[in-house]
C-alpha cells in the first residue's frame, strides 16, 4: 500500500502576550504564558494556583456535614454498627477503604457493602439494605452514590436505618429524603469544595471524626487514598482537589499503606515519586479493573492489608487482571470500529453500538477511546441477565452527557452520570429511538462545537529549552488532569533524524532541532503515512523510564508539514510571513505589500514607519513572530 500525505490538522496559534506578563512570578515566559492563556492574568492569581494557602472550613460550605459527623460520633461511641456502601470504581472503593480505614482506627463497628457490577448494577438497592438490616446496621453512609437511590433509600428509612449520602454525580430533581445530603449541589456557587470526587466528600468526613475525637492518627494513608481515587475519577484538578493534591503527591510514594505500595512495585513505580499520570495510567487502570472484571472486595482487602506478602499477591492478582481487561478491550474495540467503518466513513453524530456478547464491565473503557479517535459522544451497550441492555457514555469535553439523557429519559429505564460521562439502561425495542434522539442532540452541539475540531497549543517551546531545571518548574504547574490539562507546547522546524513503528501501530521519532535530539511517540499513528523530514509538531512533555534510566520523551499530538512561509488570516485578510535574515521578519499582504520587523524587537523597519503606530499592523505583526516560532 502506497504511502498517503499526512492529514492536515488546524492550528489556532494563540493570541500574543500582554506587556510584562506576570511579572512577579519566577517562571520562564512560556510557561507564564500557559497560566495567562488558562486565565491567570494577574500576579496574585497565579500565585495561589502554584502554592494553594488556603481553603475554607467544608462545614461551612456544606449544610449537613455537621449533622452527619455528629450522628457518626454517636455511633462510634455507642457502637452502632456503620455500613459504607461504595461503588466499585476506583473513587467508591477508595472513599470506602478511607472511611473503614478511619472507623477502625476509632474502634468503632463498620461494614462495607459493594455490588457487584455484574450482579447487582450499580449503587445502593434494596437486597443490600436489607441484608444490612439483618447485620443490625444502624447508619448507612453512601460514598460515590445513591444520589438517585429513591427506593432503597426509602426502605432504610422503613427499616429506621439513618442515611448519610455523599455523592457527586448529577442530582436530576429533589434529593432522597436522608439524614444528612452531602453533595455539590448542597454548596454555594462558587465553593472550592463543588469539584470533589467521592473519595474527596469521604475525606471531609474523616477530617471532621478526627477533630471531633481529637485524634489526627485516623487520618493515615487518608490523603494517599484521596490522591488515588480523585485522579482515578478524573476530577476538575482545581480548587480544594488542587490544594489537597499537592500537599498529598509529595508524599505519597511515602505511603503506609501496603496494598499501595504493592501497586507500586507491580506497575514498575516502586522507589519512584508518584506523579498525578502516574496514577492515572499505571495505578488506577489496575484498580478499576477489578471492580469492571472481577470482585471489587479484592481491592478492598488490597487497601486494608496489613500483611506484606499478602498484599503483593493481591495486587498481583489485580494486575493480571488488569492484563485480562485489556485483552477484552481491544477485542471490543477492533469490533466497534469495523461496525463504525463499515459505513464508508458515514460516522454517525452520535455513536452507539449495542452487541449483546460485549463484556459490561469494559465497555465505557472503549468508549472513551472511540470519543477521543471521532471526536464524537458515543455509548456502548451490552446485555445484562434482565434482558434490558446497559450503556456506559462518554463524550468530548463540551458536550454534556447527563443533560443529553436527562432530554432522553421518556426512553430509558434508568440513567445517570455527569458532563463527561454516564450511563443507561433500556429495553432493546427502544435503543434504535434512543439513537435517533441522541443523534439530533449531538448534531445540534457538532454543528456549534464540534465538527471541525482545532488544535489550540497554550505556547511555544524549543527543544533546547527542555532541561530538567526547566521540568521542576514545569511540574510547579501540576498535577495534571481534568480542569487542569497537561500544556500543549508547539514547535517548528525539527528534522526527522529517523522513524519506526513500534508493536501496536505506534510511531517513534528521533528529532532534531538546533542540534538538540529528543525522541517523540505518536501512540496509534497509522502504518502508511508519510512523514516529511522537516515538521512542525504540538506536543506534551513527558519522562519515560526504561532500566531506571530516565530521560524526556514528545508526546505527539500533531505533525503537519514545516513551511518557511507560515500563512496568517486576521479580519478575513490572508498575509504570508517569513524570517527574511538573522535580525528581520517580512509580513506580505496579498497586494504584495511588505513590512519589515526586526526579530528582536517587533519595531516595524524605517522604510514602514508611517505604519509603526497602527493598532491594526502591531497586532497583525504579533501574530506573526508567533506564528514564526519568534516567541511563546
Amino acid at each position: 500500500m502506497a504511502e498517503r500525505d499526512l492529514p492536515y490538522q488546524s492550528w489556532f496559534l494563540p493570541e500574543a502576550l500582554p506587556d510584562e506578563p506576570l511579572s512577579e512570578i519566577d517562571l520562564p515566559l512560556c510557561l507564564k504564558a500557559v497560566l495567562i492563556r488558562r486565565g491567570l492574568k494577574i500576579n496574585t492569581q497565579a500565585r495561589e494556583f502554584l502554592k494553594p494557602s488556603y481553603i475554607p472550613n467544608p462545614e461551612e460550605h456544606y449544610p449537613d456535614l455537621k449533622i452527619a459527623i455528629d450522628r457518626l460520633k454517636v455511633a462510634c461511641i455507642n457502637n452502632e454498627g456503620i455500613a459504607i456502601c461504595g461503588d466499585y470504581d476506583a473513587d467508591g472503593m477508595t472513599s470506602t477503604a478511607l472511611l473503614l480505614k478511619a472507623f477502625r482506627s476509632l474502634n468503632a463497628f463498620a461494614i462495607a457493602a459493594i455490588p457487584n457490577r455484574l450482579e447487582e448494577g450499580y449503587g445502593l438497592n434494596d437486597n443490600m439494605v436489607s441484608n444490612l438490616h439483618t447485620k443490625g446496621i444502624k447508619v448507612i453512609i453512601t460514598v460515590d452514590n445513591g444520589i438517585n437511590a429513591f427506593e432503597s433509600i426509602q426502605l432504610a428509612n422503613d427499616y429506621n436505618i439513618d442515611v448519610i449520602l455523599t455523592d457527586h454525580h448529577q442530582l436530576n430533581n429533589t434529593a432522597p429524603k436522608v439524614l444528612a445530603l452531602i453533595h455539590p449541589s448542597t454548596t454555594p456557587q462558587s465553593s472550592p469544595y463543588r469539584n470533589l470526587a467521592g473519595v474527596g466528600l469521604a475525606y471531609l468526613i474523616a477530617i471532621g471524626l478526627a477533630k471531633e475525637f481529637k485524634a489526627e492518627s485516623i487520618l493515615k494513608d487518608s490523603l494517599d487514598l484521596f490522591c488515588l481515587g480523585t485522579i482515578a475519577d478524573m476530577s476538575s484538578l482545581r480548587d480544594s482537589n488542587r490544594y489537597f493534591l499537592i500537599n498529598g503527591l509529595k508524599n505519597m510514594h511515602n505511603t503506609q499503606c501496603l496494598g499501595l505500595k504493592a501497586l507500586y512495585k507491580v506497575s514498575g513505580l516502586e522507589n519512584c515519586s508518584i506523579r498525578a499520570d502516574d496514577i492515572g495510567f499505571q495505578i488506577a487502570p489496575r484498580i478499576n479493573a477489578v471492580g469492571r472484571i472481577g470482585d471489587p472486595n479484592l481491592i478492598l482487602r488490597l487497601l486494608l492489608e496489613t500483611d506484606k506478602e499478602k498484599a503483593a499477591s493481591l495486587a498481583k492478582q489485580c494486575d493480571e487482571l488488569n492484563k485480562n481487561r485489556k485483552l477484552i478491550s481491544k477485542t471490543i474495540e477492533s469490533e466497534a470500529v469495523a461496525l463504525i467503518e463499515a459505513d464508508n466513513g458515514a460516522i454517525p453524530p452520535f455513536i452507539l453500538i449495542a452487541q449483546s456478547h460485549w463484556h459490561a464491565g469494559v465497555v465505557g473503557i472503549v468508549a472513551s477511546r472511540l470519543v477521543e479517535k471521532y471526536n464524537r459522544p458515543t455509548a456502548l451497550l451490552a446485555l445484562s441477565k434482565d434482558g434490558r441492555f446497559r450503556a456506559s457514555v462518554r463524550a468530548p469535553a463540551g458536550f454534556s452527557v447527563n443533560k443529553a439523557l436527562e432530554l432522553c429519559s421518556d426512553n430509558l429505564d434508568s440513567h445517570g452520570g455527569h458532563p463527561a460521562a454516564g450511563g443507561f439502561t433500556v429495553k432493546p425495542e427502544n435503543i434504535s429511538t434512543i439513537h435517533k434522539q441522541l443523534n439530533v442532540l449531538a448534531n445540534s452541539w457538532l454543528q456549534s462545537h464540534g465538527r471541525n475540531f482545532k488544535l489550540t497549543p497554550d505556547s511555544y517551546l524549543s527543544l533546547n529549552e527542555i532541561t530538567w531545571k526547566f521540568w521542576d518548574l514545569y511540574s510547579r504547574l501540576g498535577p495534571f488532569g481534568i480542569g487542569n490539562l497537561r500544556p500543549l507546547f508547539w514547535t517548528r522546524n525539527c528534522e526527522v533524524i529517523s522513524k519506526k513503528i513500534l508493536r501496536g501501530g505506534h510511531l517513534s521519532l528521533l528529532l532534531s532541532q538546533d542540534d538538540q535530539q529528543i525522541t517523540a511517540i505518536y501512540w496509534n499513528f497509522s502504518k502508511i503515512v508519510c512523514i516529511p523530514q522537516f515538521i512542525d509538531i504540538a506536543f506534551y512533555l513527558n519522562i519515560s523510564k526504561w532500566s531506571g534510566v530516565k530521560k524526556f520523551q514528545l508526546e505527539l499530538k500533531s505533525i503537519r508539514p514545516y513551511q518557511n512561509e507560515v500563512i496568517i488570516k486576521k479580519s478575513n485578510r490572508t498575509y504570508k510571513s517569513w524570517i527574511k535574515n538573522t535580525e528581520e521578519a517580512i509580513l506580505i499582504n496579498n497586494k504584495h505589500e511588505e513590512i519589515l520587523f526586526s526579530i528582536n524587537t517587533n519595531n516595524i523597519s524605517s522604510n514602514n514607519q508611517y505604519k509603526a503606530n497602527d493598532p491594526y499592523i502591531k497586532e497583525l505583526i504579533s501574530d506573526a513572530t508567533i506564528a514564526l516560532g519568534l516567541t511563546v
